[in-house]
């Protein structure tokens, strides 16, 4: 039997303690964990933001799934240090905790950009039911928000916020919402959808300053325009938590360098989910993390599980509007195949490149979302198919 701990108790973590067991319940698996809650969707944080679901419906395991396993399972445990030599870590209390196997899957946090006054106390980032909470307090009573990017969480977090009663203005540095995820004309559609419910945008905007004059907050633009608001969410991407590892002395670049069996630097250390770096890529999205996290429990158990990356992939839904983004939408030298109903508000869109999807967004009807993500993944030759692919009653497998 060895020791094997886990730091971090989200998707990765969890999927890795729960695959090791699964192989064999007989490991002694520790997890340490942060946070104050067992394993939550951070995916649902916009409707626990918005009030649609109560904070329990987050959980997607209990605690009696940890004890049922017999995986220990520490909570409000910040580690604070790693000694790969003697193969220990040490939290904030002063507590250490020796292992044979360590995964670190630690996460990320939200990155803030480099605003001007951006960590005044009036400033939130989502990022954890922690978050949240707070958010809802302060929002008690007040009327006007700015939302600091129009990505995908931005636009959840906005749409969570309006659903409170709030005036939400959007302010993204790019000339399109959803820049990493859709095109300008898909963009278009889901922009007009937000703005026959009130919301506001400025686009290609970048923030100067965030400031309070005469009790009044306010965001500055760098090309002079100034907005009022009662408080500012700041949605700009996240910052895998490598600290840990670099006073380890393990290899990182952006995240923990990992190959492809999940393995760091250290033969005794793996990492998974968005703290890790796999082939120069830092995903940041749940798929990732959860692939990542069972391949790293199975190659802790000796399974040589080899990892070979994860089909980009995102989705969202607004006001009835569902949007996927699929693969690589950003590849040059690519054709492209388009279904459009404007009436309707459908727009689909295929890359193709080498007779092979790399890419599709779907907007208004994703119902082809899974069968093309398993062409990308499984690079399918379509050739001869790319005009009839996105058709309603096409399938290529049959």
């Amino acid at each position: 039997m060895s020791k094997i701990l886990i730091i971090g108790n989200s998707v990765a973590g969890t999927y890795a303690a729960k695959t090791i067991n699964d192989i064999d319940n007989t490991q002694e698996i520790t997890i340490l964990s942060c946070e104050s809650y067992p394993f939550y969707s951070r995916p649902r944080l916009p409707e626990f933001l918005a009030d649609k679901i109560p904070l329990e419906k987050l959980y997607i395991f209990s605690p009696e799934f940890y004890e049922k396993r017999g995986i220990n399972l520490q909570l409000n445990t910040q580690v604070t240090s790693i000694d790969a030599v003697s193969h220990t870590v040490t939290t904030q209390d002063g507590v250490s905790y020796s292992y044979d196997t360590l995964l670190l899957a630690n996460g990320s946090s939200a990155s803030l950009p480099p605003i001007e006054g951006i960590s005044q106390d009036w400033v939130f980032s989502l990022r954890t039911i922690d978050d949240v909470l707070r958010i809802k307090e302060y929002a008690q009573g007040k009327k006007e928000v700015i939302v600091i990017g129009g990505g995908l969480l931005g636009l959840e977090a906005a749409n969570g916020l309006r659903q409170l009663g709030l005036n939400v203005r959007v302010v993204e540095f790019f000339d399109r919402l959803l820049p990493r995820q859709i095109d300008q004309e898909g963009s278009d559609i889901l922009k007009s959808v937000f703005e026959e419910i009130g919301f506001c945008f400025e686009l290609g905007a970048v923030t100067q300053k965030v400031t309070e004059v005469d009790g009044v907050k306010k965001v500055i633009l760098k090309d002079g325009k100034t907005f009022s608001a009662d408080f500012v969410l700041v949605s700009a991407g996240i910052k895998p938590n490598i600290d840990l590892a670099e006073s380890a002395g393990l290899a990182v670049n952006k995240g923990i360098v990992v190959d492809d069996f999940m393995k760091t630097s250290d033969k005794d250390i793996y990492a998974a989910g968005d703290v890790a770096e796999h082939a120069n890529r830092i995903y940041g999205i749940w798929p990732a993390a959860d692939e990542q996290g069972k391949a790293a429990g199975e190659n802790i158990e000796e399974k040589e599980k080899k990892y070979t990356g994860t089909v980009l992939s995102t989705k969202l839904k607004v006001l009835g509007i569902d949007m996927a983004s699929l693969g690589d939408i950003s590849a040059e030298g690519v054709s492209e195949y388009k279904r459009v109903d404007a009436s309707s508000r459908l727009y689909q869109k295929l890359f193709v490149k080498d007779d092979c999807i790399i890419g599709a967004i779907l907007v208004g009807d994703v119902k082809k979302a899974f069968s093309l993500q398993a062409y990308i993944k499984d690079k399918v030759n379509i050739k001869g198919y790319e005009e009839r692919i996105l058709m309603p009653d096409f399938d290529l497998r049959g």
